[in-house]
């Protein structure tokens, strides 16, 4: 029965030893723990140590001690029970299943053991972990193997490098082809007009004339609109600079393709926005036509209509009996309706010799026009036909398509792409006309093409107003400065481009009321000392003299001209300069003009002023007389910021600001003109000062060739110094002459 008892019996639990420092452990399952902890089943027990291991027993807890260190001792649990024991048993066998393990371990260690062991292991290598990484801490400080941490403050998670995104560039252009890439020539370009083609005839009078090698927009279009195999088959658009020889550009070839006619037809028609433009373009005509049989006209507003109806169109007789019969038929049918035309082909019926009928023919080849006249010839002048024409010239063409004068541009249109009227028709017209209506015949072209050339210095890329002139495989040309860059597209807006030899100054006039004042200042002391420089240095180079040989009169500053007196009969703005002051309307060029003459006396033989209400012959005689330098200083309105070509014209002032960035670009392009220098003045007010500098002076719409605008700054004590009292008897003066004669002397 004892040994029976001790069968069951509980091996005595291991007492508590201090391992050996460094075990020598390994991992796995074979592993078989030191042979002191085995319990000796061959040993016999006395009665007293059973009564001991029972008590241990019973004083021992039943939760297991957690084990920190690997040295310290491993204390069992003996005192679970046999049920625990099993289950532990079966979890066992049931884990040796799935990994596949032998039951060879399960015979070498007892079962109740192998928890134990297995804890033991893993805390010993914790242990052994921590000891190795303690030792390592310990040891890299003093090799210097690492260096010492530093502490840091809260701070943003480092975050990736934000990915580069390429620019946009957009494969696809809300313009048509020929505007998104243009034609551009460099602004300096020179070539002879030998070289493009020009005959030689040609060649001789543009030398007598003083042009001895065509310039930049002269050497593009010319080889575009001349026969040969630079010649482009339809539509030009050109936008190029004020003074750039644009009115030669165009005219030149046109003259060269109707030298050899012998019979008047209309064959080009030239529209432009003023009355001054079309002296100036009919001027340049008539010299390019001397030599040949072909006739320029004009047809302008302040000439009347039926004046020029007998000179654009000629009516003779002809013979035709059988068109005769059917106009009086149809005349008769219109007398028994009552419903009688007035005008048109029956009057000119009714002076007609017995069997025949009128027949119409044009007075002139080449036509020059403003818009409202030529619209008023289409629709009034009996015989005014536009089948023959060939040349289509708008000028100007922002302006033009931008007010739009009664249409004119669909009336147009309809007249040269329609069809021309029964009446009217020739033999050649009535023929293709009866081939036409017939099915079997064979289709035929239109009866004519005509050949669009459209120019300005502020071209516009808008399509609502381009579409309105019909296009046929149109390019744009566009000429531009060598040290600008390129233009932008027209997706970003439009560009206008300013003379590389144009100075431009701004002056500040305060609130404005003492602007008339201003300006004489910059008049005697700026541009009169410059014209004056400008002629000691001609004497000088002419005549070798020194400037101390000078006479007084040319040397005479612009301080004592204003000091002088009106009867000393002193001359002020000597030499061949000449200024154009502009006005933002009729009234203020002509009060400025009386203002000035008041001002300063001298001024009064000097000054004169161009109106709206000038007829055509007096603004023609007052801008031949201007040029000639009968007198120097020119005050006008927006009238003649347009196309107008003035030699020596040196000076430019806007006395008033531009309404518009164009209207301010065509007003100082009338100066610095074909390469020549020129200088550009503005008077801007506080409340004029923002919109001048945004817009006008820094904005990126005008192009100045790398230059900048100059800001004069004059002193309002210096301006108005002894002047003030004379200034204010000036406009007391000057109210008295607008309310008693309703309107300043000019």
């Amino acid at each position: 029965m004892p040994a029976l008892y001790e069968r069951w019996v509980p091996p005595k639990p291991a007492t508590k030893s201090r391992l050996p420092p460094e075990p020598a452990i390994s991992s796995g399952r074979d592993t078989k723990p030191p042979a002191e902890l085995l319990p000796r089943e061959s040993e016999q027990k006395s009665e007293e140590s059973k009564k001991l291991e029972k008590r241990a027993i019973e004083e021992l807890p039943l939760v297991e001690q957690p084990i920190q260190d690997a040295s310290t001792s491993i204390v069992t649990d003996t005192s679970i029970s046999t049920q625990a024991s099993r289950k532990e048993s079966k979890k066992r066998k049931r884990d040796a299943q799935i990994h596949g393990q032998s039951n060879e371990e399960d015979k070498t260690t007892p079962k109740k053991h192998k928890t134990i062991l297995s804890k033991f292991e893993k805390v010993f290598k914790l242990g052994e972990a921590a000891r190795n990484k303690a030792k390592d801490e310990q040891e890299l400080p003093q090799r210097g193997e690492a260096p010492t941490k530093e502490l840091h403050d809260l701070v943003p998670l480092p975050q990736p490098d934000p990915v580069p995104v390429a620019p946009f560039e957009p494969t696809f252009s809300t313009l048509p082809p020929w505007l998104a890439k243009p034609i551009t020539v460099n602004a300096t370009k020179t070539v002879s007009f030998a070289a493009l083609g020009v005959h030689s005839t040609f060649v001789k009078k543009l030398e007598k004339q003083g042009h001895k090698d065509a310039l930049a927009v002269q050497s593009v279009l010319l080889p575009m609109l001349h026969p040969g195999f630079e010649q482009h088959l339809g539509d030009i658009c050109v936008s190029a600079r004020t003074g750039s020889g644009k009115t030669l550009a165009y005219l030149l070839p046109i003259v060269e393709a109707l030298k050899d006619h012998v019979v008047s037809t209309l064959s080009a028609i030239i529209v432009v926005p003023t009355r001054q433009l079309v002296d100036q373009a009919l001027k340049v005509a008539e010299g390019l036509c001397t030599g040949t049989k072909l006739k320029v006209g004009t047809a302008v507003g302040s000439v009347p209509l039926a004046t020029e109806q007998k000179l654009l169109v000629k009516v003779r007789p002809q013979y035709d009996q059988r068109r005769t019969k059917k106009l009086h038929e149809k005349a008769f049918e219109q007398l028994q309706s009552g419903f009688i035309e007035q005008g048109g082909i029956f009057d000119d019926l009714m002076n007609m010799p017995v069997d025949h009928v009128p027949e119409y023919e044009s007075g002139v080849d080449i036509l020059i026009c403003t818009p409202g006249r030529l619209v008023e010839h289409i629709d009034s002048t009996t015989g005014f036909l536009l089948r023959d024409v060939k040349w289509l010239v708008v000028d100007e063409a922002d302006q033009l398509l931008n007010q739009d004068f009664q249409g004119w541009a669909n009336v147009l249109m309809d007249a040269l792409h329609g069809e021309t009227p029964a009446d009217f028709m020739n033999a050649q017209e009535r023929l293709r006309k009866r081939r036409a209506d017939n099915v079997w015949s064979v289709r035929t072209p239109a009866h004519h093409e005509v050949r669009k050339i459209v120019l300005s210095a502020t071209m516009q890329k808008d399509l609502t107003k381009l579409r309105s002139l019909r296009f046929k495989r149109p390019r744009l040309v566009i000429v531009e400065d060598e040290k600008d860059e390129q233009l932008p597209s027209a997706i970003e807006g439009d560009a206008y481009e300013l003379p590389s030899t144009l100075d431009e100054y701004a002056v500040s006039v305060g609130n404005g009321s003492d602007k008339p004042l201003y300006l004489l200042r910059i008049l005697l002391h700026n541009i009169d000392a410059h014209n004056q420089d400008t002629l000691k240095t001609a004497k000088s180079s002419n005549q070798g003299e020194s400037s101390n040989d000078s006479s007084p009169d040319s040397s005479t500053s612009g301080h004592s001209n204003s000091e002088s007196r009106p009867g000393e009969g002193q001359q002020s703005f000597v030499g061949k300069g000449r200024v154009l002051i502009f006005a933002k309307s009729n009234e203020n060029a002509s009060r400025l003009a009386h203002l000035l003459s008041l001002l300063h006396p001298p001024l009064r033989a000097l000054v004169k002023t161009l109106t709206r209400s000038s007829t055509s012959q007096k603004s023609k005689k007052l801008l031949g007389s201007f040029s000639g330098g009968k007198f120097k200083i020119l005050i006008a309105s927006d009238l003649a910021s347009r196309g107008l070509d003035i030699p020596d014209l040196t000076h430019v002032i806007n006395y008033d600001m531009a309404p518009s960035i164009t209207s301010y670009v065509h007003r100082v392009g009338r100066t610095a003109r074909a390469g020549k220098e020129g200088q550009a003045w503005t008077l801007f007010t506080k409340t004029e000062a923002g919109w001048f500098w945004n817009q006008i002076a820094k904005g990126s719409t005008v192009k100045r060739g790398g230059k900048k605008v100059k800001r004069v700054e004059l002193n309002a004590k210096s301006v108005t110094e002894g002047t003030k009292v004379t200034y204010e008897e000036a406009l007391r003066e000057l109210r008295g002459a607008v309310e008693g004669t309703a309107g300043a002397v000019e």
